[in-house]
Protein backbone atom coordinates (compact mmCIF):
# COMPACT_ATOMS: atom_id res chain seq x y z
CA UNK A 1 0.00 0.00 0.00
CA UNK A 2 1.67 3.39 -1.26
CA UNK A 3 2.28 6.15 1.97
CA UNK A 4 0.77 9.37 2.15
CA UNK A 5 3.59 12.13 2.09
CA UNK A 6 3.29 15.22 3.46
CA UNK A 7 1.20 16.80 0.53
CA UNK A 8 -0.98 14.36 0.04
CA UNK A 9 -2.11 14.76 3.77
CA UNK A 10 -2.48 18.59 3.57
CA UNK A 11 -4.83 17.55 0.28
CA UNK A 12 -6.98 15.31 2.32
CA UNK A 13 -6.99 17.81 5.66
CA UNK A 14 -8.06 20.66 3.14
CA UNK A 15 -10.71 18.69 1.11
CA UNK A 16 -12.42 17.07 4.67
CA UNK A 17 -12.62 20.80 6.19
CA UNK A 18 -13.91 22.02 2.89
CA UNK A 19 -16.59 19.22 2.42
CA UNK A 20 -17.38 19.22 6.78
CA UNK A 21 -16.88 22.61 7.68
CA UNK A 22 -14.83 23.97 11.06
CA UNK A 23 -17.46 22.73 13.58
CA UNK A 24 -17.69 19.57 12.44
CA UNK A 25 -14.49 18.43 11.44
CA UNK A 26 -13.39 16.95 15.12
CA UNK A 27 -16.39 15.27 15.42
CA UNK A 28 -15.93 13.35 12.10
CA UNK A 29 -12.38 12.51 13.13
CA UNK A 30 -12.95 11.19 16.59
CA UNK A 31 -16.05 9.11 14.48
CA UNK A 32 -13.25 8.16 12.44
CA UNK A 33 -11.00 7.18 15.07
CA UNK A 34 -13.23 4.93 17.10
CA UNK A 35 -14.25 3.23 13.51
CA UNK A 36 -10.42 2.41 13.28
CA UNK A 37 -10.25 1.35 16.98
CA UNK A 38 -13.61 -1.25 16.78
CA UNK A 39 -11.94 -2.80 13.12
CA UNK A 40 -8.81 -3.65 14.81
CA UNK A 41 -10.12 -5.24 17.66
CA UNK A 42 -12.78 -7.14 15.38
CA UNK A 43 -9.21 -8.03 13.06
CA UNK A 44 -7.67 -9.51 16.61
CA UNK A 45 -10.94 -10.92 17.35
CA UNK A 46 -11.17 -12.84 14.15
CA UNK A 47 -7.75 -13.55 13.96
CA UNK A 48 -7.30 -15.14 17.00
CA UNK A 49 -10.27 -17.45 16.71
CA UNK A 50 -9.24 -18.49 13.06
CA UNK A 51 -5.50 -19.23 14.84
CA UNK A 52 -7.64 -21.45 17.33
CA UNK A 53 -9.57 -23.14 14.92
CA UNK A 54 -6.68 -23.98 12.70
CA UNK A 55 -4.42 -25.42 15.40
CA UNK A 56 -6.44 -27.17 17.28
CA UNK A 57 -6.11 -25.29 20.35
CA UNK A 58 -8.50 -25.50 23.11
CA UNK A 59 -8.37 -21.96 24.48
CA UNK A 60 -6.70 -19.57 22.15
CA UNK A 61 -4.17 -17.24 23.52
CA UNK A 62 -5.04 -13.25 23.70
CA UNK A 63 -2.56 -11.61 21.50
CA UNK A 64 -0.01 -9.79 23.62
CA UNK A 65 1.97 -6.78 22.65
CA UNK A 66 5.26 -8.37 23.89
CA UNK A 67 5.98 -11.71 25.32
CA UNK A 68 5.93 -11.45 29.19
CA UNK A 69 8.75 -13.49 30.87
CA UNK A 70 8.05 -16.38 32.13
CA UNK A 71 9.41 -17.01 35.60
CA UNK A 72 10.50 -20.62 37.08
CA UNK A 73 8.41 -21.85 39.57
CA UNK A 74 9.86 -24.31 42.19
CA UNK A 75 9.27 -27.66 41.85
CA UNK A 76 5.65 -28.74 44.13
CA UNK A 77 6.61 -30.62 47.42
CA UNK A 78 5.66 -33.78 47.64
CA UNK A 79 3.50 -33.60 50.37
CA UNK A 80 1.40 -31.60 48.76
CA UNK A 81 -1.13 -32.90 46.65
CA UNK A 82 -2.22 -30.66 43.47
CA UNK A 83 -5.47 -31.93 42.09
CA UNK A 84 -5.47 -32.40 38.36
CA UNK A 85 -7.15 -28.83 36.65
CA UNK A 86 -9.64 -29.06 34.39
CA UNK A 87 -10.10 -26.13 31.70
CA UNK A 88 -12.73 -23.51 32.18
CA UNK A 89 -15.69 -23.65 29.98
CA UNK A 90 -15.74 -21.88 26.95
CA UNK A 91 -17.71 -18.77 26.33
CA UNK A 92 -20.06 -19.24 22.91
CA UNK A 93 -18.44 -17.89 20.15
CA UNK A 94 -19.89 -16.03 17.13
CA UNK A 95 -18.51 -17.81 14.69
CA UNK A 96 -19.82 -21.47 15.73
CA UNK A 97 -23.20 -22.35 15.79
CA UNK A 98 -24.90 -23.67 19.36
CA UNK A 99 -25.09 -27.27 20.13
CA UNK A 100 -28.27 -28.32 20.11
CA UNK A 101 -29.79 -28.77 23.26
CA UNK A 102 -32.19 -31.55 24.41
CA UNK A 103 -35.77 -31.36 22.40
CA UNK A 104 -38.80 -31.28 23.98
Amino acid sequence: MPSLGPAEILVVILVALLVFGPHRLPEVARQVGKGVRELRKLQETVRSELDGVLHGDDEPEPPTAEAAPETASPPPSSAVSIPPTRPAPRAPSRFRPPTPGPTV
